[in-house]
């Protein structure tokens, strides 16, 4: 995908080929760039003359030019200006952004960050043979790749302008129209496989453009459909992508032949279903009884009669009354018996080398930031727990896959050296290890089973969900004031928008009532409500089952809970019914204010936006000042906000602005466990290795 179509990166370049790849530069008035990248031969080898011709000044500025000095701020200026620059033409026309350029990058987190693009780099296709007579005197379609910020050979997909810049210059109001148009999508698409609106069929990204051209043409709209022509193709195009990218990672997980999301990945777990569908809570119930419940048989069974001096044993040490080979039974077993001591030291090395780095991955998944589908969910997850818009099935779900993921493991192996060093018999030694892999694993076992989610239609559409829910912010949608406030709008006139309600863009009384409404439908939504009604009169069930969008549940639970209550806001694509409330909707798309075109154009507005400059205490959107983009620094800030309970701190915040009060004490509670599991989880390689030496000396 090209950000930009026909914008390149910058005029009077020169390029070097080697082995098919063009890394790119910028010429300056001298020519003495194009000196260092002359072809000398068709192959792109470098003349070491030409080479050495050049001075070291030369050399620097150009290292500086193409790698900038770290902790460089990005300006208002500089973000707009990437939305903006015109683009160019030429013989390298194709590239979307130029060396410089303040854009976002989406992580493995799949969170966009804000960086600097450092180095362009072109690559022939792969099919493309530099030898075939065919391709002699020819260029290829050249595939671009960027590298931005702490990542390498980014495909340009991964890049778009930042968020920063396109407010400045259209204001808020695509953003009010993208959280409309999610809730749109989400309205339309069903759970019904091999039906033509299954949500692994609709083109979420050709839905979401016919919303838009439809928003665009209102004549409602005219105020900022002048500001949008204005601006031109560049900016719209950026506009557009960037406001479009929802969609897009919603085909990118239907479409899942392109390889982008795998959701067999074993580290999805039955926890991982319910912190994402919020349902289906029976099987992860019994798997948590399962879990906690096993390792206790086995301390139980490993200690006996002895429990009332089982730490006293800890604490008697004698390493120098060792037998040569096991004694029996009622004289000790294996305890003081070279046979026992060299056992446990074996299990004590396998944890260290084994399972200290599997839990240290494992813990690192679960943060977040790993290339991994788990990771990617898990993320996400994160961010609407952050948001505080998580319903209560899906907080338990989340809380148990982090917990389980995370100091479980750790405390589950501590116990299990525990019981080694009470167990005199060496093969019940390897029994009670093998056990308590058993009992680790238990969770990923039962979402691998045969009748558990087989196709992973209920995990993709749940992965669907998790992305509307982390762009919509639906705690402000149910608040006028908030919702003014980010509209930049006074809040008398969002009230009397929303009929003068408090809660904003959320009635459930008149979501219903709207969603019969013709008024509030296209040509294809009124015709399917018609018929599927004519078809209900006449009990043609199939023909219901094909106009009507049929609900469908993970789990017993949310069925059961239709049917005592009659309510379908826990069904897949239907848990956002009660903020469908188009006709407001169709009175708040058109509230938010256009900016002035002096506050980004002009030499006045260029000078003033030079001296705005993202920083710690005012950073712009998407701007981590302090971890940059690096996967490793955003782990740590994570683990360091936890630890110092700064992550509580925003917890207890977060449920306080969101008058979310019966919250706020689990989340409390949330925030010392989790500080409890990082902890812990820290300190689980320094206890692995001191009973690698104490374990044998005493056992």
């Amino acid at each position: 995908m090209n950000a930009r179509g026909s914008r390149v990166t910058g005029s009077g370049e020169e390029h070097i080929n080697v082995d098919g790849i063009e890394m790119q530069t910028e010429e300056d008035e001298k020519g003495r760039i194009s000196e260092i990248y002359k072809l000398t031969t068709r192959s792109g080898r470098l003349a070491i003359g030409d080479v050495m011709s050049i001075n070291d000044e030369d050399i620097i500025n150009e290292i500086n030019k193409e790698f900038p000095k770290a902790g460089q701020m990005p300006s208002a200026y500089g973000v707009i200006q990437t939305c903006l620059s015109a683009p160019e033409t030429g013989k390298y026309e194709g590239a979307g952004y130029k060396v410089g350029d303040w854009v976002e990058i989406q992580g493995p987190d799949t969170k966009w960050h804000l960086a600097t693009v450092r180095r362009i780099i072109r690559q022939a296709p792969d099919e493309w043979d530099w030898n075939d007579e065919v391709n002699i005197g020819k260029e290829p379609d050249w595939v671009f790749y960027y590298n931005c910020g702490e990542y390498r050979m980014l495909e340009e997909e991964k890049l778009r302008a930042p968020q920063e810049g396109l407010i400045r210059i259209f204001g808020r109001r695509p953003w009010v129209w993208q959280q409309y148009a999610l809730l749109r999508y989400e309205n339309f698409v069903r759970f019904q496989h091999n039906h033509q609106a299954d949500f692994d069929e609709v083109d979420a990204q050709e839905y979401a453009r016919g919303l838009w051209e439809e928003w665009l043409q209102d004549p409602k709209n005219h105020d900022f459909k002048v500001l949008y022509e204005d601006v031109g193709e560049v900016g719209q195009q950026e506009l557009i992508e960037h406001i479009l990218s929802p969609f897009v990672e919603i085909d990118d997980v239907t479409e899942t032949e392109n390889g982008k999301w795998d959701f067999g990945d074993e580290n999805i777990s039955a926890f991982t279903y319910v912190a994402v569908l919020g349902s289906g809570l029976t099987v992860p119930l019994i798997c948590f009884v399962m879990q906690m419940t096993i390792p206790f048989l086995l301390l139980f069974a490993a200690v006996g009669e002895r429990e009332d001096t089982i730490f006293d044993s800890i604490l008697s040490c004698n390493q120098f009354a060792a037998s040569t080979y096991p004694k029996d039974d009622d004289r000790g077993g294996s305890f003081n018996s070279t046979h026992g001591k060299t056992m446990v030291t074996l299990v004590a090395l396998f944890y260290l080398f084994k399972v200290v780095p599997d839990t240290m991955v494992s813990f690192y998944n679960t943060a977040g930031t790993a290339d991994t589908s788990y990771s990617k969910i898990m993320s996400m997850r994160k961010m609407v727990w952050d948001q505080g818009d998580d319903r209560v099935g899906q907080m338990l779900g989340y809380k148990a896959d982090l917990y389980m993921n995370t100091a479980f493991e750790c405390l589950l192996y501590s116990l299990n050296l525990f019981i080694i060093y009470n167990t005199s018999d060496i093969l019940d030694v390897i029994l009670n290890a093998l056990a308590i892999e058993f009992v680790h694993q238990l969770d990923e076992a039962f979402r691998a089973s045969a009748w558990w989610d087989s196709d992973d239609r209920f995990i993709q559409a749940g992965t669907v969900e998790l992305i509307i829910q982390r762009t919509l912010f639906l705690n402000m949608l149910k608040d006028c004031k908030r919702f003014a406030k980010w509209i930049g709008e006074e809040e008398d006139i969002v009230m009397k928008a929303c009929g003068g309600e408090g809660e904003c863009l959320y009635n459930r009384k008149l979501a219903l009532e709207d969603q019969e409404n013709t008024e509030f439908m296209n040509g294809t939504e009124a015709w399917d409500w018609r018929c599927a009604e004519a078809a209900k009169q006449l009990g043609r069930k199939f023909a219901v089952e094909e106009y009507d969008k049929p609900f469908a549940y993970f789990g017993w639970e949310n069925k059961l809970y239709e049917v005592m209550t009659g309510r379908l806001d826990t069904a897949i694509f239907n848990k956002l019914e009660n903020y469908r409330v188009w006709s407001r909707w169709e009175r708040v798309l058109y509230l938010a204010k256009i900016p002035e075109k002096s506050s980004w154009q002009g030499e006045d507005a260029d000078e003033a936006n030079k001296e705005i400059k993202s920083s710690v205490k005012e950073p712009f959107r998407n701007h981590a000042v302090v971890a940059g983009t690096s996967p490793l620094k955003l782990f740590l800030t994570e683990l360091l906000s936890v630890v110092t309970f700064l992550y509580l701190y925003k917890c207890v915040r977060q449920c306080y602005r969101n008058k979310n009060y019966s919250a706020m004490a689990f989340r409390m509670a949330d925030g010392l466990a989790n500080w409890f599991c990082y902890v812990y989880q820290m300190l689980f390689p320094f206890f692995i290795l001191a009973a690698l030496f104490y374990m044998p000396s005493c056992y």
